[in-house]
């Protein structure tokens, strides 16, 4: 009986440290400054000046100073003269360089099974820009350099007629050069931050944490997954990282721990040791030590269950030892100026919001879930008199357990999925091309939107500024109907996107259908009816 007895708590013991090892990304927020490459390094000398000259635009009704503003260097100031960047931006006026109206002709079946010609046309226009900015650098001349701003495209439009086709043309020549203009600023400020910017990074990353609830350490690692977005979450881009990394130390032993307590080479050990190597050479990584995390890429390396990540790593922690070196700094946390528009949201909120505030009784602020890209979802508070202009960031303020306020994290659009407001005010992100720019003169832009109506075929949304926004399921952009294509051609694209349903698209065709929220509503509706 005995022996029966010890086999059996054999066998327990062999079920409970035979679970499975199944792992789950768990995020956390980071706040630090991405370095550049080509640095000025001297804070006081980050400054810049920008001088426009576009005479020969004749269609220029946007003031200079629009785009003067609007340059951005992450990290440098703005200022109105005299500065260490001086830039020098030439503009010209962009030219339709060809234009041509296509007849097309094909063949197709009725509701009736009869062959019909269907003709069409397609005007095609071929667009160029041109213009070019200099940076002088009187301090360094090191820094000069010219800049082209130059580009070709192609814009197209179906038509109905030949007079629909030259309509468009003449549009496309009416607006051209305002697209232009107001793709200057977003070009050069990408160009000249990508090379010079110190960018203040508000971001997210993840670690493994385990998801086996039968594993013997799973309280544990649930408890240093926990303690590390703790210590994170106090991370901020301008200050001293040394109390986080006090704060993580015991968390940092417990995970160094586990590879000399996990040592066989079954799949289940491996894979728990994967988790701790992975999550020590992230930890490691964002304490700017890359010296340190890359003993752990190296161990997570030999431990051959994903080399591949071990090696992405490790040439991560190259490029942070690069740009250390090139930057004369061993820290990526350190006192830069903010950006005033864009992924930094520099206005006081910050200020007015004391550590361990509740906003539970605070009558500006609600409660808000962010869906993040990654699938993570996040509860926070944000300002509600700002969800009145939300466009392309959202600030929210991030609680800990007790609702209280830790810290203030900025989102892009491009970053978010979804926002809920409360129980019934909903948001999505779309990427869509402003109504002011014509189809081709600029890369769609991610902004939120409210939802108005998510059909099975189109869903419609609402911009802060009123813009409708359509968007078919599947298409990777949507469209404003305050654009210039659909303002011109309404019926035209109500027939489009009823293709599937010729008795809607007859409707369309009769002009039932008008450029407005209620027409639009009535049509997306009669879309999900049609059999």
């Amino acid at each position: 009986m005995k022996r029966i007895t010890t086999l059996f708590l054999l066998f327990l013991v062999q079920i409970v440290f035979s679970q499975s090892v199944d792992l789950d990304p768990y995020h956390f927020n980071l706040s630090y400054v991405r370095l550049p490459f080509s640095p000025v390094l001297e804070k006081q000398n980050r400054t810049f000046s920008v001088k426009i000259k576009a005479d020969g635009i004749p269609t220029f009704n946007i003031e200079e100073g629009y785009i003067s503003d609007d340059i951005i260097i992450d990290g440098f100031k703005n200022v109105p003269e005299n500065g260490y960047f001086s830039i020098s931006v030439s503009l010209y006026e962009p030219s339709i360089a060809s234009s041509e109206i296509k007849r097309i002709v094909r063949k197709e079946k009725d509701v009736y099974g009869v062959e019909q010609t269907i003709i069409t046309y397609k005007a095609i226009v071929n667009c160029k820009e041109r213009g070019s900015y200099k940076l002088d650098c009187a301090g360094d001349p090191s820094f000069n350099r010219l800049f082209s701003l130059d580009r070709e495209y192609t814009l197209e439009r179906d038509c109905n007629n030949p007079d629909e086709g030259k309509a468009f043309v003449v549009a496309v020549l009416k607006t051209i050069g305002n697209d232009f203009l107001e793709s200057v600023a977003s070009n050069i400020t990408e160009q000249l931050s990508g090379s010079y910017g110190f960018v203040i990074q508000q971001t997210t990353d993840f670690l493994w944490i385990l998801d086996s609830k039968k594993h013997p350490e799973f309280d544990n690692s649930k408890k240093a997954l926990t303690d590390i977005r703790a210590a994170f979450n106090k991370m901020r881009y301008n200050q001293e990282i040394t109390p986080v990394k006090v704060e993580l130390d015991k968390t940092i032993q417990y995970l160094k721990a586990i590879d000399t307590r996990f040592t066989a080479e079954d799949r289940k050990d491996k894979k728990l040791r994967y988790s701790a190597y992975y999550n020590l050479a992230t930890i490691y990584y964002y304490l700017d030590m890359p010296d340190e995390s890359d003993i752990w890429c190296n161990k997570l390396i030999a431990n051959k269950y994903d080399a591949s990540d071990g090696e992405g790593m490790k040439a991560r922690n190259e490029t942070l030892r690069k740009r250390f070196a090139i930057n004369k700094i061993t820290t990526t946390h350190l006192d830069v100026e903010p950006r005033t528009n864009g992924i930094v949201d520099n206005s006081n909120d910050d200020k007015a919001v004391g550590a361990n505030h509740s906003f539970k009784e605070d009558k500006e602020y609600g409660l808000v879930k962010l869906v993040l890209k990654t699938n993570d979802t996040i509860s926070a508070y944000t300002k509600l008199s700002k969800l009145l202009n939300l466009d392309q960031i959202i600030k929210v303020s991030i609680p800990d357990s007790n609702g209280l306020h830790v810290a203030f994290k900025t989102f892009n659009a491009s970053d978010v999925s979804n926002v809920i407001v409360g129980e019934y005010d909903f948001y999505s992100t779309v990427s869509f091309k402003a109504a002011t720019q014509v189809s081709g003169g600029g890369q769609p832009v991610a902004r939120f939107v409210r939802d108005v109506l998510n059909g099975k075929t189109i869903s419609l949304y609402e911009c802060y500024n009123g813009e409708i926004i359509i968007k078919k399921q599947g298409d990777q952009h949507g469209a404003s109907t305050s654009s210039v294509g659909w303002q011109m051609n309404t019926r035209t694209k109500f027939i489009e996107l009823a293709r599937s349903c010729p008795k809607l698209a007859a409707r369309a065709n009769k002009n039932e259908f008008g450029n407005d929220l209620n027409s639009l509503r009535v049509f997306v509706e009669a879309l999900d009816m049609c059999k």
